[in-house]
């Protein structure tokens, strides 16, 4: 596993030297975070979700791109396609640096867009007080302009994981998925602090 990270760090900082176009970014985090999500059927709550896309996330993108993509016949290719589509959506793909890109986009994928924003905003003011972050659960051009403003990313990775692991502990399902949603978040914690360290002021 962590050999196979070190070949996503490497393609990153290729990203900043050689000017590689952004969605090969897109596609090495989709990558990264789809790998955390299972192929099989699974119903979640009252849904049924596949590769971590969710019914409805699916019926909405069916309806703006008319497609008739089902749950159950979900393919990876299909999957990457709806998850490239979101990242967008959320103007994720605004965010500077990549490893914050993958670290946001994998709480708004697992979490959901509220949770997603919630989570980053309440870490965001922890981190900058001074700019009065509201926690509306909105990912709207002030949240990602703080966002791009971090200098302390290994504060800011810190704060992201207490805060996402605070929430998941909110949930009445921690009991249940709880142990693997940990290991998930701390797991990133580590990828991501070695890739800010490989960063050193670059866009990766």
């Amino acid at each position: 596993m962590l050999e196979k990270f070190v070949i996503i760090i490497t393609l990153l900082y290729s990203t900043a030297i050689f000017g590689v176009e952004e969605s090969k970014v897109r596609e090495i985090i989709i990558s990264e975070v789809l790998s955390h999500e299972g192929d099989k059927l699974v119903k979640t709550q009252k849904e049924f979700s596949k590769y971590g896309i969710r019914n409805f996330i699916l019926l909405e993108y069916n309806k703006k791109f008319n497609k008739n993509y089902e749950i159950k016949s979900l393919t990876e290719t299909q999957a990457r396609e709806i998850a490239e589509h979101l990242l967008v959506k959320y103007r994720l793909n605004e965010i500077k640096h990549s490893y914050s890109q993958m670290m946001i986009f994998d709480i708004f994928f697992n979490g959901g867009y509220n949770a997603g924003a919630v989570v980053t905003q309440r870490a965001l003011k922890r981190y900058k007080p001074s700019e009065n972050i509201e926690v509306d659960g909105v990912l709207g051009s002030k949240t990602i302009a703080v966002i791009n403003s971090v200098q302390d990313h290994e504060k800011f990775i810190d704060l992201m994981t207490e805060e996402r692991i605070n929430y998941y502990k909110s949930l009445n399902s921690w009991s249940l998925y709880g142990k693997g949603w940990k290991k998930r978040i701390l797991t990133y914690r580590t990828k991501l602090k070695e890739m800010a360290i490989v960063d050193n002021g670059n866009r990766i």
